[in-house]
């Protein structure tokens, strides 16, 4: 029998979730909880037929062998930067509370302690898929994109995006690729300032689509370089540096292993952790109260039924 599950993207969800308007319980922010839930009751609604599953970030292993992972020195001293930072902190104070109602709520969660929810959301898609599943992605990080496939849909609830195909890529972001290791080697070259890794310098967006549509692949580029089909003296000046430059070949290289979530590099995941959904309404109904939550309780029966736990049963 096929099973159908929905991997949600619990960091990135709370983060969105923290950009809304902000609400406050005395001095204590408490939007990314309330967004949060809003929005997964949305999701699972969407797709009734899937089993949710949300993930969260343990320390990335990434972080462990290219520690300027995520970090940026050079704007840490602007006042965007330190705003977002603030915004980061306080949604990371909501996600115990955010953990609690999923609980309650009958929602598993899932976290290990040496990597992202990317990383889960990779380990545990492959492992249904290959027995024969359905999953859903729930997330709006583009990073979740390489994954998805004719049983793996990205969907990106925060921008009503969907991605099966290579070819969806184009309409959901703006990039034009023929596969999905052609969309990691577009991120490869162009970098990924929100986690702060370089780009290959000199090529940026324009050049990463124009270098896919001539090359194919940079496997394609570096043998063509090699066995003389490719004359590199009559490349444009960034794609001639790429050709000449180890160093620059060996940017590319770390970036396909910091950004493919497929990478032979990843670990096994340590510590795994899976917390099981204990559903319990009446508890629920007291979490809310204490959160001032009130537009979740005028019939909470109704309103928690789009939770697979909760579910009523059509009458007969």
């Amino acid at each position: 029998m096929m099973n159908r599950y929905l991997l949600i993207d619990g960091n990135n969800l709370t983060h969105a979730a923290q950009s809304a308007k902000k609400l406050t319980v005395g001095d204590t922010e408490v939007q990314a909880i309330f967004v949060f839930i809003k929005m997964m009751r949305t999701v699972i609604g969407k797709y009734p037929m899937c089993k949710p599953v949300v993930l969260w970030d343990g320390a990335s292993w990434r972080y462990m062998s290219f520690p300027e992972y995520k970090g940026n020195r050079d704007k840490e001293h602007t006042p965007a930067y330190k705003k977002q930072t603030e915004e980061r902190v306080s949604a990371k104070k909501q996600i115990p509370a955010i953990k609690k109602a999923m609980t309650l709520l009958g929602v598993d969660q899932v976290r290990a302690s040496n990597m992202e929810g990317d990383d889960l959301a990779a380990i545990m898609g492959d492992l249904y898929v290959k027995r024969g599943d359905k999953v859903v992605l729930c997330s709006g990080d583009k990073d979740w994109i390489q994954l998805a496939g004719p049983s793996m849909l990205w969907f990106d609830p925060i921008k009503d995006r969907k991605v099966r195909t290579p070819e969806d890529i184009e309409a959901a972001i703006n990039v034009k690729v023929k596969s999905f290791r052609q969309f990691v080697e577009f991120k490869a070259l162009c970098g990924d300032s929100g986690d702060n890794i370089g780009g290959v310098g000199g090529i940026g967006d324009k050049g990463a689509q124009e270098f896919l549509d001539t090359f194919g692949s940079f496997t394609s580029f570096t043998n063509g370089c090699m066995d003389g089909t490719i004359d590199p003296k009559k490349l444009a000046k960034k794609f001639r540096d790429l050709a000449e430059d180890e160093d620059k070949q060996m940017l590319f290289s770390r970036n396909i292993w910091l950004m493919d979530l497929r990478t032979p590099k990843r670990p096994a995941p340590l510590n795994l952790t899976v917390t099981r959904g204990e559903p319990d309404l009446e508890r629920f109904e007291t979490f809310c109260r204490r959160l001032m939550f009130q537009s979740f309780l005028t019939d909470l029966p109704t309103w928690a039924s789009v939770f697979p736990a909760f579910k009523m049963e059509e009458a007969a």
